[in-house]
């Protein structure tokens, strides 16, 4: 499993193709749907419910540490949101998410 932050593939010590593909796997298998590689998120289809977007988990992405959360697109939107006010440091951004 990838070191550093929890959920990161960009973190383990051989980034291939074979090492992405089986870190996703595993993380699927879990029913982690959301895999963060660098500043990309991934997300796979869990072919099933899952609880994920109540508002107790929105909540737990409202803030401006999410690093020690799981990967997950509250994460992304919120890093965005905060980088567009200009909160995360560096003054206001222009900010654009592709899906």
């Amino acid at each position: 499993p990838p070191s550093g932050r929890a959920g990161d593939l960009a973190a383990l010590s051989e980034l291939d193709e074979a090492a992405l593909l089986s870190g996703l796997r595993e993380r699927f298998l879990s029913q982690h749907i959301y895999t963060d590689i660098g500043d990309i998120l991934v997300a796979v289809n869990p072919f099933q419910p899952l609880p994920l977007y109540g508002r107790e988990v929105s909540e737990r992405y409202q803030s401006l540490q999410t690093d020690s959360l799981p990967p997950h697109i509250f994460a992304v939107a919120g890093r965005a949101y905060h980088a567009m006010l200009g909160r995360r440091g560096g003054g206001p951004r222009n900010q654009c998410i592709l899906v």
